[in-house]
């Protein structure tokens, strides 16, 4: 058997040497002993926090992912052998209505034929196409001066008063047939 007086002078021993050690350390010693005591229990805690914290994580993420492995097993068994049945017993597989449908479709709707059905024709536009006296600047959207639109026609290049981007106009001959 386990004699506990034994263990317990032992350590009543093993505590008064440190104690007289401890005792016999100058104050600024004793502070500096107890700061570290006190830091290396605070880490030794957080440690052990995380630690266990991080084997909680494994073990949740592992049943997890059993838990899912299993589940998609299971259900994969379950419609092939749901095919299968169906397949074998040649009868047609039922269609299930989603919700969606039943809640969003109006039960009063007049059924009409396909040669019953109003054909609706599209609405036709007439497109004008402006064109614009005014030349705009890409960059700020502020519209070209006089002064301006004489630089482009004369020497082909503007630049804008308002921002400073420059433009260069092109000459396009199109040969007539």
């Amino acid at each position: 058997m386990v004699d506990w007086k034994q263990i317990g002078s032992q350590a009543l021993l093993y505590l008064q040497e440190f104690m007289s050690w401890f005792l016999a350390l100058p104050i600024i010693s004793q502070v500096f002993v107890i700061l570290v005591a006190v830091g290396v229990t605070i880490l030794s805690v957080i440690i052990v926090y995380y630690v266990l914290k991080g084997v909680a994580y494994l073990v949740y993420y592992i049943l997890k992912g059993v838990y899912l492995l299993l589940k998609g097993i299971f259900v994969g068994l379950y419609k092939l052998f749901e095919e299968l049945y169906y397949e074998i017993s040649g009868k047609p597989k039922p269609i299930k209505e989603s919700s969606d449908k039943k809640c969003c479709e109006q039960q009063d709707a007049p059924q009409q034929s396909h040669e019953e059905q109003e054909i609706i024709k599209p609405m036709q536009k007439e497109i004008q196409i402006v064109q614009p006296d005014a030349v705009f600047c890409s960059e700020c959207g502020s519209q070209y001066t006089l002064r301006m639109l004489e630089q482009l026609r004369e020497n082909g290049t503007a630049y804008c008063v308002f921002c400073g981007k420059g433009y260069k106009s092109t000459k396009v001959e199109v040969e007539q047939y």
